[in-house]
């Protein structure tokens, strides 16, 4: 007499749900990883747009972006904000809940700039966005 069973033994469904709860730890913080990085990329490209209005504001006013040189914004970790020249954009506060820091480089005679975000949460500046006076992306 033959004996036939269908299904799968108790120890291969055993195997197969630890393969899954494996590869479920390792997959589980990547993907909590890509949620923060979407958010501090949000952040930066609203601030950055933000601080471009007000550069467009500024050249329509006074027929250039501001004097030639480089300038910081640098947000603490209690969120306030300090920079290099606070009459440049007096008016911008960083948005979201990212701290980031800003750094406007203006080419001489004032119609050229460059606008770079930074992560600097973990001491070390993390470069994630860039854009420049065309709105072109410059990063990522």
């Amino acid at each position: 007499m033959s004996r036939t069973t269908k299904g799968f033994s108790f120890i291969e469904v055993l195997v197969t749900v630890a393969i899954i709860g494996i590869l479920s730890a390792i997959a589980i913080p990547a993907f909590l990883g890509q949620k923060t990085n979407a958010d501090l990329v949000g952040d930066a490209q609203q601030n950055c747009k933000n601080m471009q209005m007000m550069l467009e504001t500024r050249k329509a006013d006074a027929g250039v972006y501001g004097t030639a040189g480089t300038y910081k914004w640098t947000t603490a970790a209690d969120g306030t904000i300090t920079a290099t020249d606070a009459t440049l954009l007096p008016q911008f506060g960083v948005k979201g809940s990212s701290k980031m820091d800003y750094t406007l480089v203006i080419a001489a005679g004032g119609l050229i700039y460059t606008l770079d975000a930074a992560d600097n949460r973990k001491g070390t500046a993390t470069h994630i966005y860039g854009t420049d006076q065309n709105g072109k992306q410059t990063f990522p």
